[in-house]
């Protein structure tokens, strides 16, 4: 029996735990990461960082090498049948001077990777090839495939949207159900220098570059009833994506032929959950609450829990039962909500009925509804939601 029982266990080493690694071990708190797989890796994705994201990170002092390793887009651009409709200056949706832009996109890996290099230099430590097979709350042990056991103090689950904790001590009686949507998403090459959203019929696709040399991540969302595996790791096939996006213009079509390994997965929608902890488990990120990739919010919320969590654990001690109940105010209503909003962006996106097509681009242009959606989800500074709550 290995001894971590001055530690908080977490389980992941994504964006949520490793970022949770962070705020923890730059609150004092002794914590270990287990991993089940050999390395970190991430699957030809990229990330866009909005400013709820960005505080928890500044806080952490990793918003300069994000800066350094991400592109500020300008523009964001709407797109129906390939012809532009709606453009929204970027300096409309910053919300909190507190950052220097709106937001970044950058690719996963190498978010994960400055996440990873920081945990490191604050002296935590992950471990590699256990993945888990039991919590004993009882003993406080966690135990893994490798035959190896370890005691605890608590155990934060970062283990994402195929989350065995969330399944086994949260929502057994709960089956993902497919949500009639597939997607696909890599890095290929482009001159747009904006976010652009194209609209077409049973299909969209966002595009935004991650950096300065052209690199440009794409998520392609198609509707169809054809079942596909959720997995990220899965490959899909170049002819099968030109098909599906053949009726895009030029500019995307060349996008997704530069794109180094195309990847297809199916959305599934999880019910929210009721509550985020049991005695000795905090459920965080995907584990939590899984998002359809609709409004690109999952590895915000991912931050946003991790670092309240984090700041929380600081304050509070070894008071469990208040930090978990303060960690729920905090975090539940928000994230079920922007679970919500993201579902409903994704019938939002895919009207088929000419006159709600026609309805739904003139509400685009000539409302408020894109600025104010966004700056619900934007305009919120965890290191101050955090602190409210502790301080009262």
């Amino acid at each position: 029996m290995n001894e971590f029982s001055s530690h908080i266990a977490i389980i992941g080493a994504g964006i949520s735990g490793l970022t949770l690694g962070c705020s923890l071990k730059s609150m004092g708190v002794e914590t270990i990461i287990f991993e089940k797989s050999s390395d970190i890796s991430e699957y030809g994705a990229g990330i866009s960082i909005s400013s709820n994201g960005l505080i928890p990170l500044d806080q952490l002092g990793l918003i300069d090498e994000i800066k350094k390793n991400s592109f500020s887009p300008q523009k964001v651009i709407f797109k129906h049948n390939n012809k532009n409709f709606f453009e929204l200056q970027a300096s409309r949706l910053h919300f909190l001077n507190e950052i220097p832009a709106p937001f970044f996109s950058m690719s996963r890996q190498k978010l994960v990777k400055t996440l990873q290099e920081k945990y490191k230099s604050l002296g935590g430590k992950i471990l590699f090839d256990h993945e888990l097979e039991n919590i004993n709350e009882s003993e406080n042990q966690v135990s893994f495939s490798n035959a190896k056991s370890y005691k605890f103090k608590h155990i934060a689950a970062c283990d994402g949207i195929k989350s065995v904790i969330r399944e086994q001590y949260f929502s057994k009686s709960f089956e993902p159900q497919y949500s009639g949507y597939s997607a696909w998403r890599g890095i290929g090459k482009s001159d747009s220098k904006s976010v652009e959203f194209h609209l077409g019929k049973n299909s969209h696709i966002v595009s935004y570059p991650i950096n300065d040399d052209g690199d440009t991540s794409f998520v392609g969302i198609v509707k169809t009833e054809n079942l596909e595996e959720e997995s990220w790791k899965k490959e899909g096939t170049f002819e099968e994506l030109l098909r599906e996006f053949s009726s895009y213009d030029e500019s995307i079509f060349s996008m997704l032929k530069t794109s180094s390994k195309p990847y297809k997965w199916g959305i599934y929608v999880r019910p929210p959950l009721k509550t985020l902890f049991t005695q000795k488990i905090t459920l965080l990120g995907d584990a939590a609450h899984p998002m359809v990739p609709f409004l690109g919010q999952g590895g915000c919320m991912a931050i946003e829990d991790a670092y309240t969590l984090g700041l929380l654990c600081g304050h509070k001690g070894d008071d469990f039962p208040s930090i978990q109940k303060l960690y729920q105010k905090l975090r539940i209503g928000r994230t079920n909500k922007i679970q919500k909003m993201s579902y409903r962006q994704g019938k939002f996106n895919h009207f088929n009925n000419p006159l709600l097509v026609s309805i739904r681009n003139t509400v685009i242009k000539n409302t408020n509804i894109i600025a104010n959606r966004l700056k619900y989800m934007h305009h919120y500074d965890t290191h101050i939601e955090t602190l409210s709550v502790i301080e009262n």
